[in-house]
């Protein structure tokens, strides 16, 4: 069938009609997508910083939608299922990796931007393996971020193996920050949030944490306080030698995005009277995902919204415009009212 979605054409262009052929296969389902998240990442495809993004792109890799056609070999789900998709939109299911369930690591997997189409468009075709039920206590609209950013964050904090009642902080208090600081607070821990927006301050403390300003580099009680963990989601340069002095002896330190410069790294803080760690993590698997999804019901975990139609060009362009240039401080999610 003809797919009706938006597309940037050329890197850094604007978002424009476009109409691709997709047909279901076997393992494949067919949603209608009613919610699709505008998020940083898109807009970093859009200009291409990290060099793979395939033209033209249809953004979109947060999505919640309705099941419209199942494929012949689908039994897992039926037309009516409310489903939401992420980023991985398919894997061989062959290789070491899939068969070891790290599916996110498979050599032919396809996900969008780099292979695949995204959300932004009526319809989306997928793997029925990476179209997951929404459990019944997530409201749709506030778990679209689930589906990439809480999947990412929630898998780097069960890698770290955290001890209970764990000292943690979160860097930046964006889509990423704002999930990792609800589920480090419904996992027990005592949470810490480093922000440069004092104006955050209220909301930090809504959802869990504690407010410590800028780096922390001045304030002489985050300095002294030793951190079992620190998850980093900012995308803008910073040192991250400040934050490995703040963790005690086997800490760990997780970076779930990155600022396109190189950072400096004082490589004696990983072992000197320390024994740390510093790891990165890329999303997470179909296990991941259905855990991540549970948990976030459990403990009514979802994302402070922004809703706004997306039924033509210009209002994709407008959401673009707001998250390049920072005019929202949660995450902006696009209904498709066709």
């Amino acid at each position: 069938m003809k797919i009706k979605a938006f597309a940037i054409m050329e890197k850094n262009g604007k978002a424009v009609p476009f109409e691709y052929e997709r047909n279901v296969g076997a393992n494949e389902v067919r949603v209608k997508i009613i919610y699709c998240a505008m998020a940083r990442g898109d807009v970093q495809f859009i200009s291409d910083h990290w060099g793979d993004t395939r033209f033209p792109f249809v953004p979109g890799h947060e999505i919640v939608g309705i099941v419209e056609e199942t494929g012949a070999h689908v039994t897992a789900l039926k037309v009516g299922d409310q489903v939401g998709v992420g980023y991985q939109l398919e894997a061989c299911f062959e290789c070491d990796y899939c068969k070891a369930g790290l599916e996110q690591f498979c050599p032919q997997q396809k996900v969008i931007a780099v292979h695949s189409y995204g959300g932004l468009a009526g319809h989306i075709v997928v793997d029925y393996r990476f179209a997951f039920l929404l459990p019944p206590g997530l409201h749709p609209v506030n778990a679209v971020p689930l589906l990439s950013a809480g999947l990412t964050v929630y898998t780097g904090i069960m890698r770290a193996q955290l001890p209970p009642h764990a000292v943690v902080g979160v860097l930046g208090v964006g889509g990423l920050g704002q999930l990792a600081i609800q589920f480090l607070h419904k996992m027990g821990h005592e949470v810490y949030a480093f922000s440069h927006s004092p104006e955050k301050q209220a909301l930090i403390r809504q959802l869990g944490a504690e407010y410590i300003a800028g780096s922390g580099a001045d304030d002489k009680a985050a300095v002294n306080k030793p951190f079992d963990f620190i998850i980093s989601t900012l995308s803008v340069p910073y040192d991250p030698d400040v934050y490995l002095k703040m963790l005690r002896p086997q800490g760990k330190l997780c970076l779930v995005a990155s600022p396109q410069q190189k950072q400096p790294l004082s490589l004696g803080l990983l072992y000197d009277y320390a024994q740390r760690t510093i790891y990165g993590n890329y999303v997470g698997s179909r296990r991941d995902m259905t855990a991540m999804l549970d948990f976030a019901a459990t403990h009514q975990i979802e994302s402070m919204v922004e809703v706004m139609p997306y039924s033509h060009a210009d209002q994709v362009n407008e959401a673009i415009d707001k998250v390049s240039n920072g005019k929202v401080n949660v995450r902006l999610i696009l209904e498709n009212k066709a």
